[in-house]
């Protein structure tokens, strides 16, 4: 759905359809983006041995609660389910999730409360705005990578099983407790991500996105942040 028709559904009163399928190849991307260390067990303020919980507040059909490394402990909310991501209270290490768009502040607020070490949201290029990068960053949160990619448009069958055709989107992570001085990494993908079922059966060629390092610096710098 473009932006327009999205504004257009906004201002006639149209409900935002929220449940957006993710390719299991871009949550495979995803997910090894976080750093290796995040699945590592640790030691609590107690000296308490802890196995990192790691998050999926929209668990949905499960393509990234599946998808998380063994060795961690799991969670997940899903509000068809009952469950309530806003409801929840758990302190967590890592929450990875594709976010539906139409509640990025509430998600935001309430991701930040949870006190994660690494963020990793799948979102649209219009989502990632000033305001919500003051808020991580005020929050402790030092934005570390972003990936730009695309989607192909799913055939018939892929959409008759829920598969929709997506904007240009971004992942985006943030981590809490590292150098704010860190040179943040972003890249690209030339090619769409195929609504494949095995994330295996796909290549990707990642390029540095300069146009996006260079937009994104800017915003950087007014959040106070270094640039390079």
């Amino acid at each position: 759905m473009s932006y327009r028709a999205m504004n257009k559904n906004k201002r006639d009163g149209v409900p935002p359809n929220d449940e957006w399928l993710t390719p299991p190849a871009l949550v495979a991307l995803q997910i090894s983006m976080i750093p290796i260390c995040s699945q590592f067990s640790y030691f609590n303020e107690q000296g308490e041995l802890i196995t990192p919980l790691w998050f999926d507040p929209f668990k949905n059909t499960g393509v990234y609660y599946d998808s998380y490394p063994t060795a961690v402990d799991k969670d997940y909310t899903e509000i068809l389910e009952g469950r309530d991501f806003f409801a929840y209270d758990k302190k967590v290490d890592v929450i990875c999730s594709n976010p539906p768009y139409s509640m990025w502040d509430k998600i935001y607020d309430k991701t930040i409360s949870l006190e994660p070490k690494v963020v990793s949201f799948v979102m649209s290029t219009g989502n990632l705005t000033r305001c919500r990068m003051n808020k991580m960053k005020k929050a402790g949160y030092v934005l570390t990578k972003m990936h730009r990619f695309d989607v192909k448009h799913p055939s018939k069958e892929q959409k008759s099983r829920g598969y929709k055709s997506w904007m240009t989107s971004l992942i985006v992570q943030w981590e809490k407790g590292v150098c704010p001085n860190i040179k943040a990494e972003f890249t690209w993908d030339e090619t769409p991500y195929p609504f494949v079922e095995k994330s295996v059966e796909y290549h990707r060629e990642i390029k540095e996105w300069e146009e996006v390092r260079h937009n994104v610096n800017e915003m950087m710098s007014e959040a106070g942040y270094p640039i390079y």
